[in-house]
């Protein structure tokens, strides 16, 4: 590469998500001017195949040699991008990417300012492009099996998918069975298919496939390693049953002496302590539920002989195949995959958090699940045993709701549930009068509509008003609602009513995202890398989400998604080997005196003391950059993301000449940076004074970069770094604290650097603290040219703090 490399700028109108509010035109002119760009144009679509080829032309006629796309998110389309490089003879890193959408033109609507800004963060990825250099990725040999989490419709699909591919799986679920809901239910609409006939058999072959081994009872504790060779600890419950010696011939419930309320039915009926937990359950064993169990359940000991742990223990001395076991304990089995799929589903909401519906203070208000339930045992009211005839549907019970109990979104599922089971009512109860209360009835599936139509063929009295109230009275219950389509109030009297719940993320899925280290949505739900482009990537390579862990969905969404994941598992394996990122630190040359400090900071062992300096494990090397600023010799820098790059990046962002004053906000290009986009992507609006350059950390920055940005220009300093990242909350903000005692050593105001954290979804708590941050240096004394100029000297010393 020359010295001086020449670029080509290249900026996108994006069908008018960008022209319409930045001056492309006005952008390419003031790029062009620029020492070293030979070409800067614009385009409606860059990413489409006219705007990839124009790239590629571009670079052979006027032998580009670095490339700048002004256009959406890198989130989005750098690998796109990439390849255009690759296929013209480019190093793919030789490529700068200006997010001038989910950050500029989505969330400014004063098109000078945009435009101002616009140029500006161009013009910062003119100078960093400069310093580009090529980098080349490792290759690592990936481990070719698949961990799948959740044994649900959506986990079973997936595993059954890689197992046919020649795919070692391993399965966990946490309850003793797999199937998830969809077991639970009785037909499946809008084809009134019975569900246990079509998830039965894919259950069995699952359990029977030689390339599937199942866990139940199983939760994942410890994730470790990285894409391609994770390392997974798994924790096995005790089932106090021996699957490989049970027969099934439960004739160990029969002479269990207590019974419980059965989770399966929804609590609707009792079973024993010991138990199958349905008759087509996988694996096909019964399993004893300790906190009932009079042998296992502690506080029961005082009833039994002194030293001793309880009494009964009856279905251990009758059963003929020995194959109860109440010895047994935990279990912690470590998994070597390749990649993981999340597919651990939803739960329904508590309806009683929803405290107008009665639920729980009569026995005939039940959710919907426990209706499909009750059509498997007999249709009848639980508190009397009759057949009700009269019954009332209540959508939306907790869903599309902005209390503070309730959910935003939509179920998506309720309506087609409550169609289906009042035209299941009314095939088996003679004279049934169903009634469904409805807020908007959303029929977006194959067959939805016809199958809407249908039940109103059938006479279901369809209500559009959320019902206000259910009062128990006596053996009925009265439903209070408004019809806002006839504009009157309601009052009728039913024999049932079936709540249907918003559905919610399950319990633990919080955790199992930190665990994993992907995010989730501000639905609490785990989030996809792009909701259309890639539904089931997170942002950790080799970590897919499908199903309703995602979010809501009905059944046939639910093994598309699955079925998509296996195939991205599929694709991410088949290769048998991965490529590591090249952008990791690297040893100066002949700076290194091996003092040490570098290799007690580093989170991943990477660095370790050599024979005259330090040794850096690229493999190991997550390029967090924690150890860079802390080398008092500075012998340590990252590829990618160099001194040069990020000065000079600074530069081209604090300079220039519109009055604009600027703030700059260093942000962490994973989950920090994504919340910025997210607010994008939501059309929240912040002051446009605020600049943002993408960070591996707030670990990344020295104070001389914190100096040179207020040298150039800047007003004021933020630091955005993601919760989840490995140089946490106190680490960053004692950094920031010991930034903030140097600036005030040179005569700036300590609070014109402010340090803040974020997950993904708190994009609005991040965009509150810009337009808090704007205001507060609005009120202080400008910086003035000559303290700028002192702050240079210091710099152009190399004596940066006394």
């Amino acid at each position: 590469m020359s010295q001086k490399p020449s670029i080509g700028v290249f900026i996108c109108h994006c069908g008018g998500n960008i022209s319409d509010t930045v001056d492309v035109t006005r952008v390419k002119e003031a790029i062009g001017i620029l020492d070293q760009v030979k070409v800067s144009e614009t385009l409606d679509y860059l990413c489409s195949n006219p705007g990839q080829e124009m790239i590629k032309n571009a670079v052979r006629e006027k032998v580009l040699e670095r490339v700048v796309v002004a256009s959406c998110s890198p989130r989005m389309h750098i690998n796109t991008f990439r390849q255009v490089m690759k296929s013209v003879g480019l190093n793919p890193y030789l490529l700068e990417i200006v997010n001038i959408r989910e950050q500029c033109s989505w969330v400014h609507g004063d098109k000078e300012k945009a435009t101002n800004k616009t140029i500006a963060l161009v013009r910062a990825a003119v100078q960093r492009a400069r310093y580009l250099e090529p980098l080349t990725p490792e290759k690592l040999k990936v481990t070719e099996s698949v961990l799948v989490i959740g044994g649900g419709i959506a986990g079973i699909y997936s595993a059954l998918e890689l197992a046919d591919k020649g795919y070692q799986v391993y399965l966990i679920e946490r309850n003793p069975s797999i199937g998830g809901h969809m077991a639970q239910l009785s037909k499946t609409f809008p084809t009134f298919d019975c569900s246990a006939c079509i998830l039965t058999p894919k259950m069995v072959s699952l359990s029977h496939h030689p390339n599937v081994k199942i866990f139940t009872n199983a939760e994942p504790v410890l994730v470790e390693g990285s894409s391609g060779r994770f390392k997974v600890t798994i924790r096995v419950k005790p089932r106090y049953v021996d699957l490989y010696r049970c027969k099934a011939c439960e004739e160990c419930a029969e002479i269990c002496p207590v019974e419980k309320p059965s989770s399966f039915e929804e609590n609707l009926v009792q079973e024993k302590a010991i138990y199958i937990p349905f008759k087509q359950a996988i694996p096909n064993a019964s399993v004893i539920d300790k906190d009932y169990c009079l042998y296992l359940t502690p506080y029961l000991a005082v009833l039994g002989p002194p030293g001793k742990r309880g009494v009964c223990a009856r279905c251990k001395k009758n059963c003929k195949s020995d194959a109860v076991n109440f010895g047994q304990k935990d279990i912690l089995l470590d998994l070597k995959v390749g990649a993981i799929i999340v597919s651990t589903g939803f739960s329904l909401m508590d309806p009683l958090l929803i405290g107008q519906y009665s639920f729980g203070f009569h026995p005939d208000i039940i959710t919907n699940i426990q209706f499909d339930r009750l059509m498997l045992q007999g249709l009848h009211k639980p508190s009397t045993g009759e057949v009700p005839k009269k019954v009332a549907f209540i959508l939306c019970v907790g869903s599309r709701s902005e209390t503070a109990s309730g959910r935003s979104y939509c179920c998506k599922i309720g309506c087609m549930t409550a169609i289906k089971q009042a035209l299941l009512l009314d095939k088996a109860v003679p004279e049934a009068d169903p009634w469904i209360f409805y807020t908007d009835v959303r029929a977006f599936g194959k067959g939805y509509e016809e199958f809407y139509a249908k039940a109103r063929g059938h006479l279901t009295h369809f209500i559009r008003g959320r019902a206000a109230e259910v009062i128990p009275n006596g053996s009925s219950l009265m439903v209070k609602a408004t019809d806002t389509l006839l504009g009157k109030q309601i009052e009728e009297q039913f024999d049932l009513v079936v709540l249907s719940p918003a559905l919610v993320p399950n319990k633990g899925t919080k955790e199992l995202a930190n665990m994993l280290g992907i995010d989730l949505g501000p639905d609490g739900f785990f989030l996809e890398v792009h909701h259309k482009l890639k539904g089931v990537e997170t942002k950790r390579q080799g970590i897919f989400v499908a199903g309703a862990a995602l979010g809501p969905k009905d059944i046939h969404e639910t093994t598309m998604e699955a079925m998509a994941a296996a195939s991205k598992v599929a694709t991410f394996l088949g290769r048998g080997e991965k490529s590591v990122s090249p952008e990791v630190v690297y040893l100066i040359p002949g700076r290194c005196n091996l003092c040490g400090i570098c290799v007690n900071q580093c989170p991943t062992k990477a660095i370790s003391k050599g024979k005259n300096e330090v040794i850096i494990n690229p493999i190991s090397c997550n390029g967090c950059s924690i150890c860079i600023p802390v080398c008092p010799k500075e012998a340590l820098d990252l590829k990618n993301t160099t001194d040069e790059q990020m000065i000079a990046q600074i530069k081209g962002i604090a300079e220039g000449e519109d009055t604009t004053p600027r703030k700059i906000a260093f942000v962490q290009k994973r989950t920090a940076y994504g919340s910025v986009d997210l607010g994008g992507q939501n059309r929240r609006s912040y002051s446009p004074e605020i600049r943002t350059i993408r960070v591996p950390s707030m670990a990344r920055l020295g104070i001389k970069h914190i100096l040179h940005a207020f040298a150039a220009g800047a007003d004021g300093i933020i630091f955005v770094e993601g919760e989840d990242s490995i140089f946490n909350e106190d680490r960053m903000r004692e950094r920031a604290m010991l930034f903030k005692k140097d600036l005030g050593k040179l005569g700036i105001h300590p609070l014109r650097l402010q340090p803040t954290t974020t997950t993904l979804p708190q994009y609005e708590k991040t965009l509150v603290l810009f337009d808090n941050f704007v205001e507060r240096v609005k009120k202080m004394t400008p910086i003035t040219q000559e303290k700028r100029e002192e702050v240079k000297k210091c710099l152009e010393s190399e004596k940066i703090i006394e």
